[in-house]
């Protein structure tokens, strides 16, 4: 059936032009195929022509025929309809017969079109190379970019009308008031936090940070725990600080109760009424069914951050991504020793991550020693290490504080304050979480609910 001539790139004629021809002969298949045929996967010149008048008389409710694309051919501005004429749509219907069924013809022209793409970008990414012009890191991450976005099919994506998205958003509110219980991005199962963010959004950076051992990864791998157990959306863990069996071991203590002392010493009860190894059971039969994916990897710079993740999202479908911590990675060329400029390069990797894989980003980060010389110790925005640039391109910043640890005296012991401090797209505001030291975590208090709100 394929008539590809030698010479040219990758394209189906006799596909195309039945497919056309099929459309004259009963217009209702572009009910079917108009949103997953595009004018540009046609290889053809006149074809691209005649298809773009189709799907103008299409939308305006009007007859698809013969006479219905002449007329509109006089009305066209496009130089590439001047080709189209009666013995032209003619010879199009004549052709029909070629194929079997309209749905085969659409994924034969669009393949032929994804191969056009990928040898397109193949040719691009040549020239660059052999002009010496562009670093191979730098080549290489827009190799896999194109990899990724042909995987995805998000060649597809185009502008669109105000009007369409306002019709999106009002279907997705409507969704959101009628459930009740529902959050626009992924829930955390912390109430009050999911109460300001509206649970963890689609290709926000969300930055969390703290002085050293606040528990900033404690609070993250709870998080990482019940999105993955709670709401069964995958997550990927890039651990640059701990390895993957103390992930292992904080997951499990904090999902079976079992405290993590015990399990990093041994020491486990077997006692009828406090059996540690039951819960233990339970706990692992829990988490070998979460779709978690840890990678400790010693370094990670951005490059292979985003080839990883861009693997398992096309793989696994994954909802999440958290990185502890951000301070602790590599950007992608020689900085020659300026870290501000490089912690910024990484800052803003992972925000065009996060909105390329539409899935929020959720990264750790160092605040710097001027809180501990404060005599008010709660971290504000100033304090984020090594680059201002982390606060500007972050869709959320918050800060984990632990009063006890300046004051041992304090009455608000095993508590620790979570302060929203930057909501690109909300409220900021500041809440409390318990904190439960034997299982190094936090939860919720009971009666959760906003406690105190930052001006």
């Amino acid at each position: 059936m394929s008539k590809e001539l030698s010479g040219l790139p990758p394209a189906d004629f006799d596909a195309e032009k039945a497919i056309l021809g099929s459309i004259l002969l009963n217009a209702s298949l572009m009910d079917e195929i108009a949103d997953k045929l595009k004018a540009h996967y046609f290889y053809d010149n006149t074809h691209v022509a005649v298809y773009e008048l189709m799907i103008d008389l299409w939308s305006n409710g009007k007859q698809i025929d013969v006479v219905s694309l002449l007329d509109a051919k006089k009305r066209s501005e496009s130089k590439l309809a001047t080709e189209i004429s009666k013995d032209y749509l003619l010879e199009l219907i004549s052709k029909v017969s070629l194929i079997n069924g309209v749905s085969s013809a659409v994924e034969i022209i669009k393949q032929k079109y994804l191969l056009r793409t990928l040898i397109g970008a193949a040719d691009n990414l040549k020239t660059l190379a052999v002009s010496g012009g562009s670093r191979p890191e730098d080549l290489l991450d827009d190799a896999q970019k194109v990899l990724y976005d042909v995987s995805v099919d998000q060649v597809d994506k185009n502008f669109v009308s105000l009007t369409d998205v306002l019709a999106d958003t009002f279907e997705r509110i409507s969704e959101l008031h009628n459930s009740k219980n529902e959050f626009r991005g992924v829930p955390t199962g912390l109430i009050d936090m999911d109460n300001i963010l509206g649970g963890l959004h689609p290709s926000d950076l969300i930055i969390l940070a703290a002085r050293p051992s606040m528990g900033k990864t404690s609070l993250a791998l709870e998080i990482v725990k019940r999105v993955a157990l709670l709401q069964q959306q995958g997550v990927a863990i890039f651990s640059l600080e701990m390895s993957k069996d103390q992930l292992s071991d904080k997951l499990i203590a904090s999902t079976s109760g079992v405290s993590l002392g015990k399990i990093r010493s041994g020491q486990l009860s077997d006692d009828p009424g406090n059996n540690d190894f039951e819960r233990l059971t339970m706990a692992l039969g829990e988490l070998d069914q979460a779709p978690i994916w840890i990678d400790d990897s010693g370094s990670l710079n951005i490059l292979e951050l985003r080839t990883k993740a861009r693997r398992l999202k096309s793989k696994f479908n994954i909802g999440l991504i958290v990185i502890d911590y951000l301070q602790l990675m590599t950007g992608k060329g020689e900085y020659r020793g300026n870290r501000v400029q490089e912690v910024s390069d990484i800052s803003r990797g992972l925000k065009i991550l996060a909105k390329e894989l539409d899935i929020p980003v959720l990264a750790l980060s160092q605040l710097s020693r001027s809180v501990d010389s404060r005599d008010d110790k709660r971290p504000m925005l100033s304090d984020l290490r090594e680059s201002g640039s982390i606060e500007q391109d972050a869709d959320v910043v918050m800060f984990v504080h632990r009063e006890e640890m300046y004051h041992r005296e304090t009455k608000r012991r095993n508590m620790g304050d979570v302060i929203i401090a930057k909501h690109r797209n909300g409220q900021t505001g500041a809440i409390e979480l318990a904190w439960v030291p034997r299982l190094a975590t936090f939860d919720n208090l009971q009666g959760a609910r906003v406690k105190r709100m930052i001006d």
